[in-house]
């Protein structure tokens, strides 16, 4: 992500929107269209000698995506030592965006094209003007012209509060990141793939709407953020869902402005009142 952030600026094309096509016109890449949707590619890169292009799906109804689709094969083209280790079939390299992949190379790829669309210091200056959480990521999905999903990774990787990003599917978890704050938390338990979304969340309940009524749908509610990370204390929290239309998963934003600070004196000196107003959340609307 930083070497994505430092070639803009060599560049010179460190503005928002970033202009991805043009970044691959300095570098002598062409970017075209597939001629016909690969089912379940989202890019290519196209390698003949020392020349290089680029194709993504147009049929995909979302700027964002193609927008990520084509700043991931920059990613590969880039980043040192891909170009060396992807594998080309028939001079053609197929991706699949999106932080979906387990491959170390792919992976590489997704955070560059996440640094590259998303730069952190435009990025901080675009989330110091809104409200933490999914206020902050559909700010930063418009002026990145990125997709929300992206826009709500990129979000968790910048936020300085306790911040979570789950995307599910079937009530059950795809991926989670986690902002640097909620990581320090002692007793904390790494969400991982596959795990069950706690039941009697908002999430649970989006989660359980037939298809068609999901995706759009919106709803928030208070949480206790450690019901979903583990840990032997309660972090109220903010929980706001959004149903997605690809493949009926549901994006999940958990946040807490305020919460206790671990490294204060033992609790049982604390009187009643203390204990009351450290464990009382705030929320910024």
């Amino acid at each position: 992500m930083r070497q994505a952030e430092r070639l803009l600026r060599e560049k010179g094309m460190l503005n928002l929107p970033i202009d991805v096509e043009g970044l691959a016109k300095t570098s002598d890449i062409v970017v075209e269209p597939m001629d016909e949707p690969n089912h379940g590619v989202s890019g290519m890169l196209v390698r003949h000698g020392n020349a290089f292009g680029i194709l993504y799906d147009a049929s995909i109804q979302n700027e964002g995506y193609r927008r990520f689709s084509i700043a991931h094969e920059l990613g590969h083209f880039f980043v040192d030592g891909h170009l060396d280790h992807i594998p080309f079939d028939k001079g053609l390299h197929s991706s699949r965006a999106g932080f979906v992949s387990d491959d170390q190379y792919e992976r590489e790829a997704d955070f560059f094209a996440a640094g590259l669309l998303m730069p952190t210091t435009l990025m901080r200056d675009v989330m110091r003007g809104h409200q933490d959480g999914l206020n902050s990521i559909k700010a930063i999905q418009r002026s990145a012209r990125t997709s929300l999903t992206a826009s709500a990774i990129r979000y968790a990787g910048l936020a300085e509060i306790v911040a979570a990003v789950i995307i599910s599917r079937n009530c059950k978890v795809d991926y989670c990141f986690m902002s640097g704050t909620l990581k320090s938390l002692h007793g904390l338990s790494w969400l991982r793939k596959g795990a069950p979304i706690p039941v009697g969340t908002v999430t649970e309940a989006l989660a359980r709407k037939r298809g068609e009524l999901r995706r759009g749908a919106r709803g928030e509610d208070e949480t206790d953020i450690m019901e979903w990370f583990g840990g032997g204390r309660s972090v109220l929290g903010l929980e706001e869902v959004v149903g997605l239309g690809n493949f009926d998963r549901v994006l999940t934003v958990l946040t807490c402005l305020d919460f206790p600070d671990e490294n204060l004196g033992d609790e049982d000196e604390e009187s009643d009142e203390a204990m009351e107003e450290r464990w009382t959340p705030r929320f910024r609307r």
